[in-house]
């Protein structure tokens, strides 16, 4: 379940800088389908569960239309 707690866009769009600056320092990058869903874990749209499986069955998805 999502949380109720409402966060500004600053905060949300801080919060992604920083991220993907961490990731820029590992020499890895995200994809925009990855950004969005941390964005709307930090407006507290989706939980981190949520996001997980968001990103599992689009893979899954991917994966089906390989073999197919």
């Amino acid at each position: 379940m999502a949380t109720k707690t409402r966060v500004s866009e600053a905060h949300v769009e801080r919060v992604v800088a920083e991220v993907l600056a961490g990731q820029q320092t590992a020499g890895a990058q995200m994809s925009p389908e990855a950004v969005e869903l941390g964005r709307r874990q930090v407006r507290g749209e989706i939980t981190v569960d949520e996001a997980v499986e968001v990103i599992a069955a689009r893979t899954r998805a991917r994966l089906a239309s390989r073999t197919a």
